[in-house]
């Protein structure tokens, strides 16, 4: 019974490092099928592949359930705000922005969430979560600054803006997610999130994209079958399997370890050079993102023992 339980105690730190592995490499994997499929086709295909295996997968184990009225708000907040913007926004900035600085953008998530509950905040950690939120902001414009990125090119900052707009949505979703009172579980809901973020994804590809070339390079294919199945199907399942698992601290410092993977993943794959700026930077967010998560802890903590 022993091994049990701790095998039950670690399984969700076991997905998380999973997690890590999957979404740090997908960075540089995208960007390379990005090079030869247009963004609104490629997010398609992405969600399309995802999609399946998942019904697949659910076929098998007990078939597909309707979601229930209480679960139709996180279904279309995961599905429109996590999925489809975020895969949407994503593809248009990676052509844009190095993959391993995208990887940072997007994963500073932790620090939006902060900002946006920063109205509500109590005693018990507060002034440190305005600290943190300081020094994760700080963090931000070094990795933002001249030196980093050529402000004169209009793609680089629209891109950098595209990925911080998606971490924001992600952390409204993210804080959708806890307060949520679920009655399906995470798998049960991935296919009809899934497919509510392939609508919108396939309608803009056919309208803007139509017209354009698509290489089938084996590449391109290679590029697709990971991002559906792994970095969607499996990904997307993991990362709410695991926010419903741990505490929000535990789950915040698992996810900081994609932006790690994902540096050195694109330096490995795709050659891009680690800067002194990039590593200031990314320490100096995950800095700020570890300060807020700890004091959001010790809200919590003082909360429940008023």
């Amino acid at each position: 019974m022993g091994l049990r339980l701790e095998d039950t105690r670690l399984r969700p730190y076991l997905l998380l490092i999973c997690l890590a592995f999957v979404w740090g490499i997908h960075w540089p994997v995208a960007k390379i099928g990005l090079r030869d499929l247009p963004p609104f086709t490629y997010g398609t295909l992405r969600v399309a592949t995802g999609l399946a295996v998942i019904v697949g997968v659910l076929a098998v184990r007990r078939g597909l359930r309707l979601p229930s009225r209480r679960d139709v708000p996180v279904v279309l907040s995961v599905g429109i705000g996590q999925m489809a913007a975020g895969i949407a926004l994503m593809n248009f900035a990676l052509p844009l922005i190095s993959a391993g600085r995208s990887s940072i953008l997007v994963y500073t998530m932790p620090l939006w969430v902060a900002l946006i509950q920063l109205p509500a905040l109590r005693a018990g950690g507060a002034g440190r979560q305005v600290a943190g939120l300081l020094v994760g902001l700080a963090g931000i414009v070094v990795l933002l600054n001249p030196g980093a990125i050529d402000w004169g090119s209009s793609g680089q900052l629209l891109g950098s803006a595209a990925l911080l707009v998606s971490a924001v949505l992600w952390a409204a979703t993210t804080i959708h997610l806890r307060r949520h009172q679920w009655r399906a579980t995470p798998l049960d809901l991935m296919p009809w999130q899934l497919l509510v973020a392939l609508v919108p994804l396939a309608i803009a590809a056919l309208i803007l994209e139509s017209g354009r070339q698509i290489h089938w390079e084996p590449t391109a294919i290679a590029a697709v079958l990971y991002s559906g199945p792994l970095a969607t199907a499996l990904a997307f399942w993991l990362s709410q399997s695991i926010s419903r698992s741990l505490s929000p601290l535990a789950t915040t410092m698992g996810f900081l370890a994609v932006p790690v993977v994902g540096l050195a993943s694109s330096w490995i794959m795709l050659g891009e050079p680690l800067t002194a700026l990039d590593l200031v930077g990314a320490a100096t967010t995950f800095l700020g993102i570890l300060v807020v998560s700890t004091a959001q802890g010790a809200g919590d903590a003082a909360q429940t023992t008023t």
